[in-house]
C-alpha cells in the first residue's frame, strides 16, 4: 500500500467509526506495526483538515483519535444528527451515567431497573460509553463520542 493510499484508509477509517481508534487498530488497517508511522500519518490528516479550515477535525483522546464537527460549528448543525441513534429508555439510562460518571452496573439496577442491561449494551454498541470490572459487577463511564455528541469541552 503506498503512502496516499494509506492516507486514504485512516481517513475512512476514521470517518467511520462510531469510536475512537488508537494507532494499533489503525496500524493493521494499513499494515504497518510502528505506532510511529502510522502516528505520522494521523498528525498529517489532522493538519490537513486544519489548513483547509474545513468544519470537521480529528480529535485525539487518551491516545484515540476520531472525526468530529468542529465546536464552533455544532449548534449550526446540530440539527442533523441522527435522532434516533440512542432509544429513549437508553437515553435515559446516558443520562444518568452522566451525572454519576463511574457508577456500577449494580446502582444502575437498583436506580432504574432491570432494562439498564440492554441500553449499557446499546450504549457500548453506539460507543457513548465503556464498562471495566469493578469487583464483581462493572463500572461504566461516558466516552469521547459522548462529550463530542453531546458538545461537552474537553
Amino acid at each position: 500500500m503506498d503512502d496516499n493510499e494509506s492516507r486514504c484508509v485512516v481517513e475512512a477509517a476514521l470517518f467511520m467509526s462510531s469510536r475512537p481508534l488508537s494507532l494499533a487498530e489503525m496500524g493493521k488497517l494499513i499494515g504497518v506495526a510502528a505506532p510511529g508511522f502510522v502516528a505520522q500519518k494521523v498528525h498529517a490528516l489532522q493538519d490537513a483538515y486544519n489548513n483547509a479550515m474545513s468544519a470537521i477535525e480529528i480529535a485525539e483522546e487518551d491516545g484515540k483519535f476520531y472525526m468530529r464537527v468542529r465546536q464552533q460549528f455544532v449548534p449550526a448543525v446540530k440539527s442533523f444528527a441522527q435522532a434516533a441513534e440512542i432509544s429513549p429508555h437508553a437515553l435515559r439510562t446516558l443520562a444518568y451515567i452522566a451525572k454519576n460518571e463511574g457508577v456500577t452496573k449494580r446502582t444502575l439496577f437498583l436506580k432504574l431497573g432491570g432494562g439498564i442491561y440492554e441500553d449499557v449494551g446499546e450504549l457500548v454498541e453506539r460507543g457513548f460509553v465503556t464498562t471495566k470490572r469493578a469487583g464483581r459487577t462493572k463500572s461504566v463511564s461516558t466516552t469521547a463520542k459522548f462529550k463530542a455528541y453531546f458538545g461537552q469541552t474537553q
